[in-house]
């Protein structure tokens, strides 16, 4: 088998894996915990020893390299930015065309525009693969963190924390009856953490 042929294969299997992943998550509301509990059974179970929040943090950390890496490598962020420059040039001189009446020169700048949209589609399409790697390690990062985050499973005796202004916080429960607050949690080490990740790694500067 070729490189090409193996590479091609790989993510065939990479996609087939995601999709499946979310299907089951969506279709079997005993999947997602059950994943979680075999990512900490197989892999994950030394995070516990920290605290829940700093064990959300980490994983929030590493997502965030993740994804980073994804945009960096998954898509060519300056020549996006020329495509994006060169459109915007584009929309000028199609406004200046129509005005002017100059139905030749109209017609052949918005050939140009449905190219130029055509590769910037194509650069979106590029940074969605790697985009679905992360999805199939992330998935398991995130059923761990619900896995150890419910109290029935006694991973934690506790799964609250302290923060400013709002208290002990439990991390089982649903903030304003919706959301996890453990997802808020992770969102709030999420951003931070992500942008020094782009900044590091030049992504998107």
């Amino acid at each position: 088998m070729s490189r090409e042929a193996l590479k091609d294969l790989v993510e065939k299997i990479v996609l087939f894996l995601a999709i499946g992943l979310m299907l089951a998550i969506f279709l079997d509301p005993g999947f997602f915990p059950t994943l979680g509990e075999v990512a900490n059974n197989a892999v994950l179970s030394p995070l516990t020893a920290l605290p829940i929040e700093l064990a959300i943090m980490v994983v929030a950390a590493f997502n965030g390299f993740l994804s980073s890496i994804a945009q960096k490598y998954g898509m060519d962020m300056e020549e996006q930015k020329e495509r994006q420059k060169k459109m915007k040039e584009l929309s000028n001189k199609i406004k200046e065309a129509r005005m002017a009446g100059d139905e030749g020169k109209l017609k052949k700048l918005e050939q140009e525009r449905t190219e130029l949209t055509q590769e910037l589609m194509g650069n979106l399409t590029k940074q969605f693969k790697p985009m679905l790697y992360i999805l199939v390690i992330t998935i398991p990062f995130f059923a761990w963190v619900y896995y150890v985050s419910d109290p029935a499973n006694a991973i934690y005796e506790t799964p609250k924390m302290l923060l400013p202004f709002l208290g002990e916080v439990d991390f089982s429960v649903r903030a304003w009856g919706m959301v996890p607050a453990w997802i808020i949690w992770y969102i709030v080490c999420s951003i931070p953490i992500s942008q020094v990740a782009r900044k590091a790694m030049k992504v998107g500067i």
